[in-house]
């Protein structure tokens, strides 16, 4: 093993655990105990690191604050994973240098929502030195299971994941993520049904809340019927129904099943119109003059087909649609609920990192974050 590379393994596991025993560590690489003191000896020269009997600790202004997190680079880099120099500083173009540690990441989809989130996690690993590797289950479990799996099996340092299900309770993801040896965030779903469960962390983006603020912004346009679409098979859906259920209760609204509307089958295109069109039907029907519509592809559907009952939107009907993916392309362009997506993947992340940090004289506590969304406003819903 070459010089360069020997002391840049150093400095890893100097950023990640805060110390190091030099016999272990040259047992690990099966180099002899002198070639680890001569490479600390050269790194301390340097100030990379401070030497103690036995090994070596971090210098925490070349590795981070005292929580040891690694010193930020804020130049973003377009996502290309970097990794800590003998200076402790960020390099993500320095070819032959190991990253700060490999962070797993498994999301249902890389082409509708997730994008988003990816780029998140992609701009945070650029930052802190890591290198993400990505895994794609397209929503089926057991590819998802087969993913997590090969991504332990070639060590990385924690995961990031996206459960394909709405649910972890009782799955048999939940008892891979359980009983995985690195640290893991769960990212964009709840685990507040598996507390539980090892020392799972998860941060998401807070649909309860986008649905009121959808809510809210319609009733401050003087709508007072106010229908909701969802999709059956989105883990999404329950989040956005309960935070519609709240917001239109405590306006005072009496519920009316005439302003809910379910889509399903949405693999098929002709059927999934045809359901859209009788729940447009059955929101007009029943008074509505404003819908919620969750995803933005239903939402521009929706859209089309209340133009082709020559109702105008805004002036007739206003449309707020769910997730801001495409919203803004409709021949109206749709208000549009805007989950964090970005932000949602970047503290996932960064939560991640934390974990790996040097120890402390203190447990960090197991946290659940919750980020809430934006509305951006467009003519759909102008006044």
């Amino acid at each position: 093993m070459m010089i360069e590379e020997r002391q840049n393994r150093i400095l890893r596991e100097l950023a990640l655990r805060g110390s190091l025993n030099a016999a272990d560590f040259a047992r690990s690489l099966g180099i002899s105990g002198m070639t680890v003191r001569r490479d600390l000896a050269l790194l301390e020269e340097q100030g990379a690191l401070q030497r103690v009997h036995g090994g070596a600790i971090a210098v925490a202004e070349r590795f981070g604050d005292s929580g040891g997190r690694a010193q930020r680079n804020t130049g973003r880099s377009g996502g290309n994973p970097g990794s800590v120099s003998p200076g402790g500083k960020t390099n993500p173009h320095v070819p032959g240098q190991r990253p700060l540690a490999t962070i797993g990441m498994v999301v249902p989809t890389s082409k509708y929502y997730f994008p988003g989130v990816i780029r998140g996690a992609e701009a945070a690993a650029s930052e802190l030195g890591v290198r993400l590797v990505l895994g794609v289950s397209n929503y089926s479990p057991a590819e998802e299971q087969r993913q997590i799996q090969r991504l332990l099996k070639s060590g990385v340092d924690g995961l990031l994941v996206t459960p394909s299900a709405e649910r972890l309770a009782g799955t048999p993801t939940l008892d891979l993520l359980a009983s995985a040896e690195v640290p893991v965030v769960v990212v964009e779903r709840s685990i507040g049904d598996v507390l539980d469960a090892g020392r799972l962390e998860s941060v998401q983006s807070d649909h309860v809340r986008g649905a009121e603020i959808a809510v809210t912004h319609l009733l401050s346009l003087g709508h007072r019927k106010i229908a909701l679409c969802t999709r059956k098979d989105s883990p999404t859906a329950s989040h956005i129904e309960e935070g519609y259920r709240l917001s239109t209760q405590n306006a005072g609204l009496a519920p009316d099943a005439d302003l809910t509307g379910v889509t399903y089958d949405t693999s098929d295109p002709e059927k999934l119109r045809e359901q859209m069109s009788c729940i447009v039907d059955r929101f007009v029907d029943a008074g509505a003059t404003a819908a919620i519509i969750h995803n933005d592809e239903d939402a521009l559907t929706f859209a089309d087909l209340c133009e082709a009952r020559a109702l105008r939107i805004p002036e007739d009907f206003a449309v707020v649609a769910y997730d801001d993916e495409v919203a803004s392309l409709g021949a109206v362009p749709l208000s549009a609920v805007a989950p964090p997506k970005f932000d949602v993947g970047y503290h996932a992340l960064q939560m991640c990192l934390n974990r790996l940090g040097p120890k402390r004289r203190w447990e960090l506590a197991v946290q659940r974050v919750s980020l809430s969304p934006t509305l951006v406003v467009r003519e759909s819903t102008a006044k």
